[in-house]
Order: structure tokens, then sequence, then C-alpha cells
């Protein structure tokens, strides 16, 4: 879909009728045989952006897994939600994920010291620790899918694709760059990683990309006063993990580029929009409603594929 297209659907929906339409949008089912799991890590405000994220997706590729990871504010509720709206979807109770993760990586303690202490970074050891296909695909809840992913499919089937690593672009005009990447220079200045590189959607090879003893090292060198920070850390080793692949890594393009509809360029074809709903509006962080709200149009053309609706 082009930027024109997307950003002028029929008249846009308010914020409280996005809300309602996609919670009683019909069952997405993801019947898995793509073979190729998407990892998110889902808070309870997040639950609805989620949906529109994994049914955006579903709807143009249905053959994927949807893995779900529980940043430890689920309730009951929102897993009844989630399975009721994603059928076969995988939950991860955090209790359980603690457990498992605490048991296969007793050999790296400052890994998982970060772990207990920054919830992001489930978006890194999580995701590989817990997956069960060898492919898997990491999606944060603020991404909307607006096209065909023809280039995830193709990676996903082509046998002689040996990329380990595809990774959404981050860069803007205006001099904002990924926060954690620029960390890397002064803090691990032999480090080999890549530049201009997003987290919040990436695909990799399950058992080539992460390696758990490389990653407790480089904490291991980094200073504690960054490896703590709340944001950007899980950011910073995604970075450093597949700056050590060399050429099997490669970046998504602009279809794929992160970053909110208004800061970026125009193109002829965009397949994804990762919106940053983190953001802050007024001093506060952006709550779901505030979203749909920001990217009403956006969000409508999404509810109107959903509904079986004609899109423009």
């Amino acid at each position: 879909m082009s930027q024109s297209t997307a950003d002028s659907p029929r008249q846009p929906r308010e914020p409280e009728e996005l809300l309602r339409g996609i919670l009683s949008s019909p069952q997405t089912r993801l019947d898995g045989t793509a073979a190729v799991e998407v990892h998110s890590l889902v808070s309870s405000e997040h639950v609805p952006l989620y949906l529109f994220a994994i049914k955006s997706l579903g709807h143009f590729w249905p053959g994927v897994r949807a893995v779900v990871h529980d940043d430890g504010s689920l309730a009951k509720e929102d897993v009844e939600t989630l399975r009721r709206h994603i059928e076969g979807i995988r939950v991860i109770p955090r209790a359980i994920a603690d457990a498992v993760v605490e048991e296969t990586l007793a050999r790296c303690p400052l890994l998982l010291e970060v772990r207990r202490h920054n919830v992001r970074i489930l978006q890194l050891v999580d995701y590989f620790v817990l997956a069960e296909t060898e492919k898997i695909i990491g999606m944060d809840s603020d991404i909307l899918f607006v096209d065909t992913p023809d280039e995830l499919m193709r990676w996903n089937t082509d046998s002689t694709d040996r990329t380990a690593f595809l990774y959404s672009y981050e860069q803007f005009d205006h001099g904002r760059g990924p926060m954690g990447v620029n960390w890397i220079p002064e803090t691990l200045p032999s480090v080999p990683y890549v530049p201009e590189m997003c987290c919040g959607f990436m695909c990799a090879d399950r058992e080539r990309f992460f390696d758990a003893d490389y990653l407790e090292k480089m904490m291991e060198d980094t200073p504690r006063d960054i490896l703590f920070r709340p944001r950007h850390v899980t950011q910073m080793f995604y970075s450093v993990l597949g700056g050590r692949l060399d050429g099997a890594v490669r970046s998504l393009g602009e279809a794929y580029r992160s970053g909110p509809w208004e800061w970026l360029p125009y193109a002829d074809r965009r397949v994804m929009c990762h919106y940053f709903a983190s953001s802050k509006a007024s001093g506060k962080t952006a709550r779901t409603l505030d979203n749909f709200g920001r990217y009403a149009p956006l969000f409508t053309s999404a509810l109107d594929r959903l509904e079986g609706r004609k899109c423009r």
C-alpha cells in the first residue's frame, strides 16, 4: 500500500469506536502452515493494539503462529480475549517463562540479573529461549500491517536464503536514530554491530542468531549504568548479536521502516507502520485510545479489512 492510500481511507472512526470494533471483530485463524512464530511481549494496556498488530498481519499472512509473552500485567480476562480473537495463540504466563529461562540460562548470571530488572529484555531472551520453530519473528504491539509482507514470506520459504537476521530500519531526517545502537561505539568500541536497526520488528534464524554465552560476555563488558537502563538496552544487544553474523544480516528496506507515520518519507509502497505507541503526548505516556486517535485513518483501514469492507 502506498502512503497516500493509507492516509486516505473513508471517514476515520473515533478512538472509542475503534476499540469497540477491534474487540468485536471476527476471530483470526492462523493455521501455522508457514512454520514461523510471531513473538510479542504484551501488556494489559496494549492488548487492543496487539490485536490490531497480529490481526493485520494475519489478514495478509495467515500461515504464521502467534506467541504472546505476558509482561506480568496480563489478567485472566486479557488471556481470554487473546484466545477468543486468535485461534491457536500460545500465551506464555510470566511465572512459567521466569522458571524456564532461569533454569535454561543458569550459566549466565548477569543476563538473568538484567532480565529480572528489565522486562523489555524478555523481547530478546524469551523470544529465542521459548520459541518452538526454527525461524521466528519479533513484533511489538504497536505495529500495523497495510500490505502483504512478500519479503518475509520469501525468506521463510527460500532454502537458498541464508540470511539469519532481518530487521526494520530506523533513521529519520531530523537526526533521531536508534538510541540503544548509539551507545555501542563508545561502550563496546571493538565490537561489530548492526547500525540503524529497530528491534521492534525483526526476523531471525533462532539457532544462528541467539547466543546466550556471547550475550553474557557483552553484558559483562557493558557499564552497569547502561546495562540497567529501563529502555533501549534490548535494542543495543539485538544490534550486537546481529553484528557478529557478518554477511547474514540485512535490512528489510524502506517498506518496513520503523517510525511514526508522519516521520517517514513518502514511499510508493509500505508494508507496515511501527508507530511507536510509547511516544509521549502532553508529558504522559500515550494510552491505547491516544494511539487510536493519533492514527485513526490507519486503524480505520485495518479494521475495514478485518470486517471485509473494501478499502481504498
